[in-house]
């Protein structure tokens, strides 16, 4: 699909221009008067989803509520206006009917203030993802239809379990002045409420990890195109978006939590202590001594032993000298030669490795000092492909860049987002990077 869309396209401009701001977002009372009309529609109030102005006319009285009585060019001005994104006219019919950024802009409203959870149908989303990407020829109709389609729906569970912890928060402060034991309940409920979105996040976490799967089918598609690759990136930021936003709400709920537990335990201490005084209180009335002044308690409260005889106990010594303790068998222990050589090896491997590490950025070092400048982008599939080993290459990259930014007045590294690739590892692309040195 080409989609053609205007460089020079201003949101903020255009949407600043005459009333272009005001029709797509209208004031309070005609936005309540079309989520009426949007109600009477999904109830299957209006036939076939029309309805008449007449229709428009009563919606706006009922939200209109005031002593005045509002002249028909009022409401006829509104509807004119709502004409221009939410509403069309058939003229055979002399009826109203929803455009699509009506039934969107209503849709949408209702949906974030509901709030669903369903974490099953996320999961099934993100499994139908991966497949339609596992199975498609065309990539960049993937990334601009079949994922950006279902991107809002990815987005939006997240904005709810936000949006619940909020309003848990907000039900809290609103009850704040109440009774100490009405305001317990309160925050007993809003303890559980929190507690439940905790479980939320975890179930959430679950049903995106098959994100990962997709990361990794990315990955293994050929991107040397620079739209793709782009496109690629949105689809990475995206995912990073979604676990970001996840671990936000669980440091969200990790702060909070524990200042709901200590204001609880502080509100209940009160009500603990004047229970306890009310019991010694009972004890004190209802209880009895005996001839001895033993404390006889009320029925049903056991009488606490507070002394209990001490037994004779008869103690034999055992003499070491008759009766000497056998001797012990010293367990020897068999050496591993096969796991001690395979470390040994791992070992032995990982030094060469550190040190064809530090010959190639010493070679690097000696060769910017004797030319000036040099292809970094170029050594590093150079590295690839002598070593024939990722991790020596991206090593290498990553210890020379740190040391450029630990010597800005030495070297300097230029980089341009156009991707350098190499005929022998297509799978692998990069940045053009050149150092330079400074005089």
């Amino acid at each position: 699909m080409n989609k053609e869309t205007n460089p020079n396209f201003d949101f903020v401009k255009i949407l600043n221009e005459d009333k272009t701001y005001k029709l797509l977002f209208p004031e309070r009372e005609v936005g309540l008067a079309i989520v009426l009309i949007f109600e009477k529609i999904e109830n299957k109030i209006f036939e076939d989803g029309k309805f008449t102005e007449k229709d428009l006319h009563e919606a706006f009285e009922e939200i209109y509520i005031t002593k005045e009585r509002y002249p028909k060019e009022v409401y006829s001005e509104q509807i004119m206006n709502l004409q221009e994104y939410f509403l069309d006219y058939d003229q055979q019919t002399q009826k109203y009917y929803f455009k699509d950024y009506a039934y969107k802009f209503c849709k949408h409203a209702k949906e974030t203030l509901q709030g669903a959870f369903n974490p099953t149908r996320i999961q099934k989303i993100c499994i139908h993802l991966t497949n339609t990407l596992r199975n498609s020829n065309d990539l960049k109709f993937w990334l601009e239809d079949e994922f950006k389609k279902y991107e809002p729906d990815l987005r939006e569970q997240i904005d709810f379990l936000d949006r619940q912890i909020s309003l848990s928060i907000e039900d809290l402060k609103k009850e704040t002045n109440l009774l100490n034991q009405s305001f317990i309940d309160v925050l007993v409920a809003t303890e559980d409420s929190l507690t439940k979105s905790q479980s939320h996040v975890k179930e959430l976490r679950s049903a995106y990890s098959e994100t990962k799967t997709m990361r990794g089918l990315l990955e293994q598609k050929d991107n040397s195109d620079n739209e793709i690759n782009t496109l690629i990136s949105e689809v990475h930021s995206f995912i990073k978006y979604i676990n970001d936003r996840l671990n936000s709400i669980d440091r969200k709920l990790d702060r909070i939590q524990p200042k709901i537990r200590q204001l609880f335990s502080t509100l209940n201490k009160p009500a603990f202590n004047s229970k306890i005084e009310k019991f010694i209180s009972f004890l004190l009335k209802n209880s009895e001594l005996d001839n001895k002044k033993n404390i006889i308690f009320p029925q049903d409260i056991p009488c606490p032993i507070i002394h209990i005889p001490t037994p004779n106990f008869t103690i034999i010594s055992r003499d070491k000298e008759l009766f000497p303790p056998k001797p012990k068998e010293r367990k020897q222990y068999k050496q591993n030669e096969k796991v001690i050589r395979e470390n040994k090896e791992r070992v032995l491997a990982k030094i060469k490795e550190i040190d064809t590490i530090r010959k190639w950025e010493n070679f690097i070092l000696s060769e910017i000092a004797l030319r000036d400048q040099l292809n970094l982008s170029d050594v590093f599939f150079r590295i690839l492909k002598e070593e024939n080993n990722s991790q020596i290459a991206v090593t290498v990259l990553f210890n020379l860049i740190k040391h450029i930014y630990g010597n800005p007045e030495k070297l300097q590294l230029i980089t341009e987002k156009s991707l350098v690739t190499n005929d022998e590892f297509k799978n692998v692309s990069l940045w053009k990077m050149l150092i330079t040195k400074l005089q």
